[in-house]
């Protein structure tokens, strides 16, 4: 499999370009900033702080495993006043293969949150925000675990890495300039009881991320999410959510649900639970199965602590054992100083 990899990379090389696709994790909500910018600043809180890490086909390829990284941060300005703005950032580092081919990526953002409905004369609170980022990234390999038939000596039928590839070797891209843009409404309907619907369109600009001189454009990403909050008790909930990402060719989707339980005191404690599955376009075969996730959640009063796992059900499970992807999230969020700016959102 390593080498199915390694085979893959090398063709793709050959052509002088690179097919970029978008990191992505499975816990979407756990790393809103990545999938849409006008998710920032919707919690109860003054400031929130988000770790994610994803390794895939580890069990596989070992080292050499797909691994991301990401951070985000972000804060509410002005909340006291109804309308709000929030300013964001967030970092990612995204690294495949025996060639360490990279992407390290970082944006700002700001997302203006707009109350449309107050929840006075019967009618639901509502609320819609619009955001936009702006960043930069480059995209990395690492050439030395690669080989080339110019590299092998057939007196002793072995690999001189010493030797000259006689390839155009280009380790970096050129860094490249980003714009993303997006917006979520949703509606408080009572009680642990929500809607939220959003879209969002990355990479407007089509940036150049070529290693060679020529224009190799990174496709724009159109991403769709809708969920919600729905109580079957007092302490029990029905967290149900969909994305869908287009970009170029490609094409996924992620849906499912997670069951929450709350114990509803001062110092809140909740447990999440659920299965997701994601489809994919699998090359000329259409709309595919690719995995199944078993995901969790422990919150604990401002922390929440994030586990998944992805099963590999796609045509490459016979040769996976059905191993996929391993992933870890946590957030922080700070409390507002006082009670009476608490704001009112759902729980993705």
């Amino acid at each position: 499999m390593k080498y199915i990899f390694l085979t893959l990379f090398t063709l793709a090389l050959a052509q002088k370009s690179l097919w970029a696709q978008d990191a992505h994790f499975s816990q979407f909500a756990a790393a809103p900033l990545e999938i849409n910018p006008a998710m920032s600043g919707i919690f109860n809180g003054k400031f929130k702080a988000n770790l994610n890490y994803r390794s895939q086909w580890g069990s596989i390829i070992g080292s050499d495993a797909f691994k991301t990284a990401a951070a985000s941060y972000d804060i509410q300005v002005g909340q006291e006043e109804g309308d709000y703005f929030s300013f964001n950032v967030n970092l990612l580092r995204d690294e495949a293969g025996a060639a360490k081919v990279s992407l390290t990526k970082g944006n700002v953002g700001v997302a203006y949150h707009k109350k449309m409905w107050d929840g006075q004369f019967g009618r639901t609170p509502q609320y819609l925000v619009v955001g936009a980022q702006a960043g930069f990234g480059q995209y990395a390999l690492n050439s030395g675990n690669l080989w080339f038939s110019s590299q092998f000596n057939s007196s002793t039928t072995s690999v001189d890495y010493s030797a000259p590839t006689n390839e155009p070797w280009v380790t970096n891209a050129a860094p490249h300039f980003n714009f993303n843009v997006g917006a979520l409404w949703y509606s408080i309907l009572g009680e642990n009881f929500s809607i939220y619907a959003g879209g969002a369109m990355q990479h407007i600009n089509q940036p150049n991320v070529s290693f060679y001189d020529d224009n190799s454009k990174l496709d724009r990403k159109i991403t769709g999410l809708l969920g919600g909050q729905i109580p079957i008790t007092r302490e029990i909930s029905l967290l149900p959510g969909i994305m869908a990402m287009s970009q170029g060719p490609s094409f996924q989707s992620v849906f499912g649900g997670h069951i929450r339980y709350s114990n509803r005191d001062w110092w809140e404690i909740a447990l999440r639970a659920g299965v997701f599955a994601r489809v994919a376009n699998k090359l000329d075969k259409g709309i595919q199965n690719d995995a199944i996730i078993f995901s969790t959640t422990f919150d604990v009063e401002r922390m929440s602590f994030g586990v998944s796992y992805d099963m590999n059900v796609s045509s490459l499970q016979r040769s996976t054992n059905r191993r996929g992807a391993f992933e870890v999230s946590m957030s922080y969020r700070h409390p507002n100083a006082s009670k009476r700016h608490a704001i009112e959102c759902p729980k993705f």
